[in-house]
């Protein structure tokens, strides 16, 4: 049966570097372990997580396994460990709309945040590398200067032995000499502490050249942690400058929709106000025309009722005094050619001209007894005067 593949990120489940050595591997699998172990860790995934860790730990503390697990390493996803792994939807459930900019920036800074953890792990994990770096330098220094200190002792007792003081005295006081036995014994010795301050030397480098890269691998990623969120901050003001474009302009268009529906209301009210004021002014206007009517109507008709009265009364003086000898039941309308043109004259409306003196007149009086028409300056001198005191 094939293994599944590896997709997990064995350093940083055990929060190491990959050049930490084996030793600090097991001390932070022990350290882990005690931390994730499910007895004391009250999580839910509590035994997955443990049991990460030691997949984690039998693969890196065996050198083949390391070794194979370094080769696809690169390609592994960068991840927190306890993170579960999205599940694919399934074929028939439709693939959501685009994430509008909420969603957007809720992602960006979680992922932020998630990139933050990663690389807090990661920092504890340099930080403990260079310091174990840093503390195994300064104990080769300080052995190295050791060495020095009994190379200098070696070297000044040595000098005093050949100086011309020792010469002197050695003639008064004569000290024993070491044997060929213990000459090479010191011999041998001093030959050891020069190999092993040369071999603590190439070690002190070697250490050093390590530090270095492990404090520029140190200062990569933290200038990759810094341009990662750079760009993410950047993302997001660009999202956010989009949503205030996007705010201001629905604003304004909010507010030149108000402007125009109060501006339509305004209208509206001012149509209707018109509107009622052309129906109030053809109202009165109706209403004054029926009163010019009917005040025409009841003028006209208390007219005929004057001139009724007139035409009876000049019809009776006429025939009482120019026709005295006419026979009872006979009228002056029936001597047209003896008309008096007495009574009351009509008004006959209509521009017209005068029959009598040709004259323009917007109306002419109409005779009651032979209907003969002139105007009134014509009428004064055709009427007879009436002569009252014949009353």
């Amino acid at each position: 049966m094939v293994p599944p593949p590896i997709t997990d990120d064995y350093y940083m489940v055990l929060e190491v570097n990959q050049t930490a050595t084996l030793e600090f591997i097991i001390k932070s699998y022990k350290r882990l372990a005690l931390k994730l172990h499910p007895d004391r860790n009250t999580k839910q995934d509590a035994t997955a997580a443990f049991q990460l860790l030691g997949r984690a730990y039998e693969t890196l503390k065996d050198q083949s396994k390391r070794q194979a697990y370094d080769l696809i390493y690169p390609s592994l996803t960068r991840r927190p460990p306890s993170q579960p792994q999205p599940r694919p939807p399934p074929a028939s459930t439709p693939q959501p709309e685009a994430p509008n900019e909420a969603a957007q920036i809720a992602a960006l800074q979680k992922s932020k945040q998630e990139r933050g953890a990663r690389w807090r792990i990661k920092k504890n994990a340099f930080d403990s590398s260079i310091f174990e770096l840093q503390t195994g330098i300064r104990q080769l220094k300080q052995k190295i200067k050791n060495l020095d200190s009994i190379f200098d002792a070696e070297a000044a007792i040595e000098a005093q032995k050949n100086s011309w003081t020792t010469w002197l005295l050695s003639s008064i006081s004569k000290k024993a000499e070491d044997t060929e036995e213990e000459k090479a014994r010191k011999d041998r010795e001093r030959q050891e502490r020069r190999i092993e301050k040369d071999l603590k030397e190439r070690r002190l480098v070697t250490k050093q050249a390590e530090l270095k890269r492990e404090e520029d691998r140190l200062r990569t990623a933290k200038e990759e942690i810094d341009a990662a969120d750079r760009s993410e901050e950047e993302k997001i003001r660009v999202i956010q400058a989009r949503i205030q474009t996007r705010e201001t302009r629905e604003r304004q268009e909010r507010e030149k929709a108000e402007r125009e529906r109060m501006a339509n209301i305004w209208k509206q009210q001012k149509e209707q106000r018109e509107k009622r004021e052309r129906e109030a002014a053809e109202a009165l206007r109706k209403q004054q025309a029926e009163n010019r009517a009917a005040e025409q109507k009841r003028q006209e008709e208390e007219t005929r009722k004057w001139q009724k009265f007139f035409n009876d009364r000049t019809g009776k003086h006429w025939e009482q005094h120019t026709h005295p000898n006419l026979p009872k039941g006979s009228t002056a309308q029936a001597h047209t050619s003896t008309c008096r043109h007495g009574g009351w004259w009509s008004k006959v409306q209509g521009r017209t001209a005068c029959p009598k003196c040709d004259d323009i007149w917007t109306y002419l009086l109409q005779c009651p007894g032979c209907e003969m028409e002139a105007c009134p300056k014509c009428q004064a001198a055709i009427r007879p005067r009436m002569n009252r005191r014949a009353h």
